[in-house]
């Protein structure tokens, strides 16, 4: 079997490519930039022609995004829309047989706690960033697409591990250089998924069935505080947290993005993306991925963070 991997530079990227070559697959990769990996071509998906990835692919790994806290609707948009569509339908096109879309359990977050959501939990109405509502967008194309080729997607929750870049980097440069927000105390339920799980879960649904979509964790939830406690101790590191009642913390992220957009500036250091992130719990029921695929977390917490500061 022949396997695309968008977004191979990335820590679920480069995990799938890992874990497809171990188990025989023939891999092409892609991502912006130039990058050491198994066949590799640099795309801009949302521009370039994609013809040339697709020859000769039988299944579709896609796992590029724009998955910053900050950005414009339009970047959002091109990079999670655009680009998904653009691969979508060149896929099709080159008579690709299965397309798997890393997509976001974001699309859940409603501002209140969420606790085992299921993959048919009610979504709220209005997403809570243009990352969430890009990725809603996305993932709609993908599970809706008819014709010959069979599309599913996951959501994987919090994706951390190696070559991570959002996740535990934001929260131990916080810890670094300035204060952590401990939003409502730092009492938010958050499940995360080790990249191994998530490349697993990715695999796992490329033989699902046509429209399906799984919730995929690494099946153990923590406070966010704990994670914190975690990581300071794996990483020694001082906790220096700044406390945040939830409302506050909305305003002043609020006014932090309307300050940076008025000003052209960089990702301000608290966003509203985050607040809703680290201020609400959320959890995911991952039963559906048991049955459905077979799916089992391997990789808890204590062991999957070791790895990022071996």
């Amino acid at each position: 079997m022949r396997a695309l991997v968008t977004g191979a530079s990335g820590c679920l990227g480069r995990a799938l490519v890992e874990q497809l070559s171990a188990h025989g697959w023939d891999v092409g990769t892609t991502a912006r930039q130039p990058v050491a990996l198994p066949g590799f071509r640099a795309a801009d998906l949302a521009s370039a022609d994609l013809a040339p990835l697709l020859d000769g692919i039988d299944v579709v790994f896609h796992c590029a995004a724009r998955s910053s806290a900050w950005g414009t609707r339009d970047e959002f948009h091109a990079a999670n829309v655009l680009a998904t569509r653009r691969l979508l339908d060149a896929a099709e096109g080159a008579g690709v047989k299965r397309f798997v879309l890393a997509s976001s359990p974001s699309i859940y977050a409603d501002g209140t706690d969420r606790l085992d959501v299921a993959e048919d939990a009610p979504l709220p109405v209005r997403p809570l960033s243009l990352y969430a509502e890009s990725k809603r967008a996305a993932e709609r194309m993908v599970l809706g697409r008819a014709g010959a080729m069979i599309c599913t997607a996951i959501r994987p929750r919090a994706i951390y591990g190696r070559h991570d870049r959002a996740l535990l980097p934001r929260v131990i440069d916080a810890m670094r250089h300035g204060r952590l927000p401990m939003i409502r105390g730092g009492r938010a339920l958050i499940d995360l998924t080790h990249r191994h799980d998530a490349a697993r879960g990715m695999i796992l649904a490329a033989s699902g069935p046509r429209g399906g979509v799984w919730n995929i964790t690494s099946g153990e939830a923590f406070r966010f505080r704990d994670l914190v406690e975690i990581i300071a101790r794996r990483s020694g590191l001082p906790v220096r947290s700044l406390p945040l009642p939830h409302g506050l913390a909305r305003w002043l992220a609020g006014a932090s993005e309307g300050l940076a957009r008025m000003r052209g500036g960089a990702e301000p250091r608290l966003t509203l993306q985050a607040v809703a992130s680290l201020g609400s719990s959320l959890t995911l029921d991952i039963s559906a991925a048991r049955r459905d695929l077979g799916y089992r977390p391997q990789v808890g917490f204590e062991e999957g963070v070791a790895e990022c500061f071996a």
